[in-house]
């Protein structure tokens, strides 16, 4: 069998599926977290995701027409007000590194949850393809996942972590609303689940 040869069963493949599926379920409990432990377990997170998806093996995409889509309007809307409502007046930052810059002389205004919206979408998307297990349309998902890393969602996330990093940082202790939250989340949380390349 050459199976084992493709990139969708690819180690990297495999251990971004595994991440992916993580990110997405984080964001979809969003509204029943505190703040702190959002912000921190987020800061955690986007950066194995970004690590996970910069390994991707190249995957060129076989069928004329992307996979189907499957996150709507209405789930997107209703995660971005979720986060929204989770980061309050710390949802909007400025920011510089975008395509609309060339033609304005100021930052423009964007929020932490708009960012982590698109970057659930693109993940969402692509885990509800690869886990119908078609190896085509797998396929054909993890090209299209891995191009629109490299061209939108992965400069969201770096764009959304340097928001996340300033709230983290920059909020006053006398102003946290949860106090009581201890930051529990530790390495090997992170990776449970992740095959990190141990001999068998």
């Amino acid at each position: 069998m050459e199976n084992n040869t493709q990139p969708i069963f690819d180690k990297n493949t495999v251990e971004f599926v595994t991440v992916a599926a993580e990110m997405c379920g984080f964001l979809e409990r969003a509204s029943r977290l505190k703040r702190r432990e959002f912000v921190d377990t987020s800061l955690k997170l986007l950066p194995l995701l970004y690590l996970k998806a910069s390994l991707l093996p190249e995957c060129e995409q076989i069928d004329e027409f992307p996979p189907e889509t499957f996150v709507t309007e209405a789930d997107y809307e209703q995660l971005r007000v979720s986060v929204s409502a989770l980061m309050g007046d710390r949802d909007d930052y400025l920011e510089v590194f975008l395509d609309d810059m060339m033609y304005s002389d100021t930052p423009i205004k964007q929020s932490i949850s708009e960012g982590l919206a698109d970057i659930y979408q693109a993940l969402k998307d692509f885990i509800c393809v690869y886990q119908l297990g078609l190896d085509r349309t797998m396929n054909d998902a993890l090209a299209v996942v891995r191009d629109a890393f490299a061209e939108f969602w992965g400069q969201r996330l770096v764009n959304v972590m340097r928001a996340l990093h300033e709230v983290k940082y920059s909020t006053p202790a006398e102003d946290e609303e949860d106090t009581e939250y201890e930051d529990t989340c530790t390495e090997d949380e992170l990776y449970e689940g992740l095959d990190m390349g141990e001999d068998e």
